[in-house]
């Protein structure tokens, strides 16, 4: 099979990458489908593959659509180039967060991610919980013990908040430490990304953990290459990975559809099936930072991730594909101020694209490379910018301020000055509040059409797979202490450990946070679900209640 063919070589990525939308669309389409019908029990789909392609506005895929059509030599289109995720392209997502009934519109990816695996609405930086910090469960929960496998891919650290959301229960996103230790015991059989360096918790090292609990841990394309089987841990960065046009400075990190490729063959060795979350990441990042070629870069290499996917459901025919980005970021347009006289900069031919497009061919790494470019005293600009960049001819003033920006903001700037003159313009170096695409494939060609909530994501995986989001979170998330006391139990909670104790008759129970066990009377016992401490409260499933009576 040419999924198989991928792992093993190069070409095959290649011909995964360029795979023509008639190829990869080779069924006629089934009836359009609801939300309530999308949500009905489906024994036909054993598997789930949810591509999150943070941060891509419809003009940044423009944009990544236009530059792939692009032919340097010729200075020709070829219109007929697709995306490989256009075909299915087949309604809108409404994105936006709550506290306390006041509505956001413009959303940030924790509540959003919230809403997407666990569907509810929750206030801004929240994972996993509601907006009065309780936690919730999601659909990799209720994957797991149905005793599906679970597998987690970002190119950012794997702590960020879009893999943290269907694997964390937490009210502050930037708590990397806290929601390593609830992804290290949370039980997911393939999870690669960066992030190594936050592996650690209360003097924890997580890494030694991982080998305790029996993963592999690799930290390199050819490691995760060599793979057969899992659970495995791949740690490829010590914070995010590289953009995937900087990959040429990172060799040893894998490409976005590679991880893919590697984690559904792994994954797919579990008969009951599977559920993998794929993000796109730095999408996100480099349109905060308004550096076209990083959009670009990440764009295209998250349409050979879902082609990859893709490919794999078409030729098992039991898989469901979602995909839609967590909100917009950026708002980036083609086309800024400089060109609100169509008239006098866009005649309406090729030479006109090539105008804006063809300042964008030359540039080889992001504004995040071309930093790691640059020689201590920045006496190499001209010469960085011109051979990476593609930025010839730079004035006195974008010397300056090249000289004087830090490296680790050096795309924020040379980002724009490539910007301006292909004539694209940037709203914000934050999010902004337009709907976003819904892309999808039910087995048999079958899509979910018309305008959707996200919190509709949650309740269509819960629904096909007949499970019920809030009986599960009634089962795993309870108060422990009103619970333990209201049975005559005496409980304290040790701040500096983490652990919650409960003593009564004898018996002694100790329950650690953002950890999968608790331990009766010096005995460890495993238990389905993470104990949750939440603004004071210790959460536990319903099973730890009756340990002690």
């Amino acid at each position: 099979m040419l999924f198989k063919r991928f792992i093993k070589t190069a070409a095959a990525l290649v011909m995964v990458a360029t795979m023509s939308i008639a190829s990869i669309n080779v069924f006629a389409m089934s009836p359009a489908m609801t939300v309530e019908q999308a949500s009905q029990p489906n024994s036909d789909i054993r598997n789930i593959i949810y591509l999150i392609p943070d941060g891509m506005s419809v003009e940044g895929t423009t944009l990544a659509r236009w530059y792939k059509s692009f032919d340097r030599e010729t200075g020709d289109f070829d219109t007929e180039v697709s995306l490989s995720f256009d075909a299915y392209a087949s309604g809108l997502v409404r994105n936006w967060w709550m506290n306390n009934g006041i509505v956001g519109a413009v959303v940030d990816s924790a509540p959003a991610t919230t809403s997407m695996a666990s569907g509810i609405k929750t206030n801004d930086k929240f994972l996993g919980v509601t907006d009065q910090s309780v936690p919730v469960s999601n659909v990799f929960e209720g994957a797991r013990l149905m005793g599906k496998s679970t597998g987690l891919i970002a190119t950012s650290n794997i702590q960020h908040a879009t893999p943290a959301g269907f694997s964390s229960h937490i009210n502050d996103r930037s708590l990397f430490d806290v929601i390593s230790s609830q992804q290290v015991y949370g039980g997911h059989d393939v999870v690669f990304g960066g992030g190594s360096q936050f592996l650690n918790y209360k003097g924890n090292d997580l890494i030694e953990v991982l080998d305790e609990l029996g993963y592999q841990y690799i930290t390199t394309r050819d490691e995760m290459l060599k793979l057969t089987e899992g659970p495995v841990w791949g740690m490829f960065a010590p914070n995010a990975m590289a953009y995937d046009f900087d990959r040429v400075l990172h060799p040893t990190q894998p490409s976005l559809a590679e991880m893919t490729a590697v984690a559904i063959e792994l994954l797919n060795q579990n008969e009951e099936g599977f559920i993998l979350m794929v993000e796109g990441s730095k999408i996100d990042w480099t349109a905060h930072a308004n550096d076209p070629i990083g959009l670009i870069s990440d764009i295209l290499a998250f349409e050979e991730a879902f082609a990859v996917a893709m490919e794999f459901a078409l030729e098992n025919e039991d898989t469901l594909i979602l995909m839609a980005t967590d909100h917009n970021t950026g708002g980036i347009t083609i086309g800024n101020r400089d060109t609100q006289n169509a008239s006098a900069w866009m005649p309406y031919d090729s030479a006109a694209l090539i105008n804006w497009i063809e300042p964008l061919t030359h540039a080889t790494l992001t504004g995040e490379g071309v930093a790691s470019k640059l020689n201590s005293d920045r006496s190499n600009i001209e010469e960085v910018m011109a051979e990476y960049y593609g930025l010839h001819n730079l004035t006195f003033a974008e010397m300056a301020q090249i000289k004087n920006t830090s490296l680790g903001s050096m795309n924020n700037v040379v980002g724009l000055m490539l910007s301006n003159r292909a004539y694209l313009g940037w709203t914000t170096h934050g999010h902004s509040g337009g709907e976003v695409v819904l892309y999808n494939y039910f087995p048999g060609n079958g899509r979910l059409v018309g305008m959707i909530d996200n919190t509709d994501f949650a309740k269509i995986i819960s629904g096909v797979w007949d499970f019920d989001l809030n009986e599960l979170s009634a089962r795993l998330f309870n108060d422990a202490e009103v619970s333990f006391t209201a049975n005559g139990a005496d409980v304290e909670y040790n701040e500096e450990t983490g652990v919650m104790t409960v003593t009564k008759g004898g018996n002694t129970l100790e329950i650690p946070e953002y950890r999968n066990y608790v331990t009766l009377n010096g005995e460890n016992i495993s238990i389905e679900s993470l104990n949750i401490f939440s603004e004071g409260i210790m959460y536990v499933n319903e099973a730890v209640l009756v340990l002690i009576k």
